[in-house]
């Protein structure tokens, strides 16, 4: 298919078409708007020669077994690892048609780059369907050895081509997505308080067409963000219950301990051993250490006090539970911590859902951060939209990731000063670390999965600065304190992380009654 007949096929008022296939085999992406290939191929094509040890060893896995569960470390180079194995199981006729669900950004930008990157995987044809409807179903209708799906329109996918399932082979990376094992979503309440209809979950879809696939493949680099839990889900789809059971709830009362009162889970002081032990054959984890030399993470913790009527403000929400003049009010724990950590950030949400300014205190210390940045390349994480807004005003040049089709590009070449996101948007699976070595969090998340997933888009293989610098912007006397302690302990879970916050308000609530 050559540049005249993509022209004529495609001349739509559509964004930007990726595939490959084209001759000579350098990947392109086919720019509807301007009706012309831009974008050549990468400086430095690799080979197999350049594979790591474990990176063959990965490979050769996926050739060998039906199914796997490869939990490595951000960095170690699953994606190439994977593309071999596919390259081979296509060649020997082992499978014939390859589904690739991923996070929406890693589906436009990272699985595209390492098939034009590796000499093995450039003559693979593959085709990226995301963006809306017309876009999907131009997509699908082209010969390709490769579909690749984000992972909100698996769902879609399915009842798209219904009985005519056409893959034989799975790649689902990002695996962690699956923990929660649920076939159907939950209901969401309407205005009116009656509940919408549940409808399948990715985890269903998948539970559904698991028959159709000859080898699966799951990836991620955080499997068990709640530990043991979080591993019947991905398990069922490797082996459809074989080794954990065939119920969530019947593994659960196997190898927990589920509290009447909290409904807080906590695995038996054997379920460790017994169920690494079960999967021990399917399941590897490799662990970056192990493997790498990576420059040194160097963190640098900016606090920032409050002003006086913003810390007043926060005492009183703390507290009360409640600020009237604001009309908020936290229902329970878990909410009043989140509200903390609003006002810690520089706000707070309203019932309404509009938001209230109260102080600039963590825009300045960016703001000092920027200036000692000196035009380099700066990657900020945000946790609520009234933050990005706040950043957007402060600083006119930020780029927000995804608003243009050239971020990641422009990003690599140095362009951008200040490239903005949000860590659920650009967390997994996004190399960020050929642009720059500097990272800021400006405020923290409460999910240790995306807190060590967007830790890793620097500081990992490939990148060339002799350091990376991990800013993180803290409020003192706040939540930060508690939250920021607890995310530095080796395997913490999330519950750990809210039960310190949950511990240190109670303290101080204890120490305020009895002052």
């Amino acid at each position: 298919m050559n540049a005249a007949s993509l022209k004529k096929l495609y001349a739509h008022d559509l964004p930007a078409f990726r595939l490959t296939g084209l001759k000579p085999p350098p990947i392109r992406v086919f720019d509807i708007e301007a009706l012309e290939l831009v974008d050549g191929p990468p400086a430095k094509i690799m080979s197999f020669n350049d594979f790591r040890v474990y990176q063959r060893w990965m490979s050769r896995l996926i050739v060998r077994l039906p199914a796997v569960f490869l939990a490595a470390e951000m960095g170690l180079g699953k994606t190439a690892a994977v593309l071999k194995a596919v390259r081979e199981l296509l060649d020997v006729g082992e499978v014939r048609k390859v589904l690739i669900v991923a996070p929406l950004k890693v589906c436009d930008y990272t699985w595209p780059e390492e098939i034009a990157k590796w000499a093995f995987a450039r003559d693979l044809t593959y085709v990226v369907a995301t963006g809306d409807e017309d876009d999907r179903r131009i997509a699908l209708r082209q010969e390709a050895e490769i579909h690749i799906v984000n992972r909100e329109n698996l769902v879609w996918l399915q009842q798209y081509w219904g009985r005519h399932w056409p893959y034989d082979m799975l790649v689902y990376d990002e695996a962690s997505r699956l923990k929660g094992g649920n076939k159907r979503t939950k209901g969401n309440v309407r205005q009116d308080g009656t509940k919408s209809r549940r409808r399948i979950s990715e985890f269903g879809t998948l539970r559904r067409m698991r028959g159709f696939f000859k080898k699966v493949v799951l990836l991620s680099g955080t499997p068990a963000p709640n530990g043991l839990i979080d591993l019947w889900g991905p398990l069922f789809i490797i082996d459809l219950g074989k080794r954990l059971g065939t119920s969530k709830d019947a593994f659960t009362k196997r190898w927990f301990d589920q509290d009447r009162y909290s409904y807080k889970i906590t695995p038996h002081d054997w379920s460790h051993d017994e169920i690494m032990g079960r999967i021990d054959d399917v399941f590897f984890s490799l662990k970056e250490a192990d493997y790498l030399e990576l420059p040194p993470l160097v963190p640098v913790d900016h606090w920032v006090d409050l002003p006086p009527k913003a810390m007043e403000i926060y005492r009183r929400m703390e507290r009360d539970m409640a600020l009237e003049e604001f009309d908020v009010e936290a229902v329970n724990n878990g909410v009043l911590t989140n509200k903390l950590l609003q006002i810690a950030n520089g706000s707070i949400y309203k019932e309404d859902g509009s938001s209230v300014r109260l102080h600039d205190a963590k825009l300045d210390a960016l703001e000092s951060i920027m200036n000692e940045a000196m035009g380099r390349p700066v990657l900020l994480g945000y946790e609520f939209k009234f933050d990005l807004d706040a950043i957007k005003r402060r600083f006119p040049y930020a780029r927000i990731f995804g608003e243009s089709k050239n971020d990641k590009k422009d990003w690599d070449a140095g362009r951008i000063k200040l490239l903005v996101t949000h860590p659920a948007s650009a967390g997994h699976g996004l190399n960020f670390q050929f642009g720059g070595n500097i990272q800021v969090w400006y405020g923290l998340t409460w999910s240790l999965e995306l807190y060590l997933q967007f830790l890793k888009r620097l500081h990992r293989s490939g990148q060339l600065a002799d350091r990376v610098f991990l800013h993180r912007i803290l409020a003192r006397k706040t939540a930060d304190e508690a939250m920021v302690k607890t995310l530095g302990i080796k395997g913490v879970t999330q519950d750990m992380i809210t039960d310190a916050v949950k511990a240190h308000v109670e303290e101080e609530q204890h120490w305020r009654m009895a002052a």
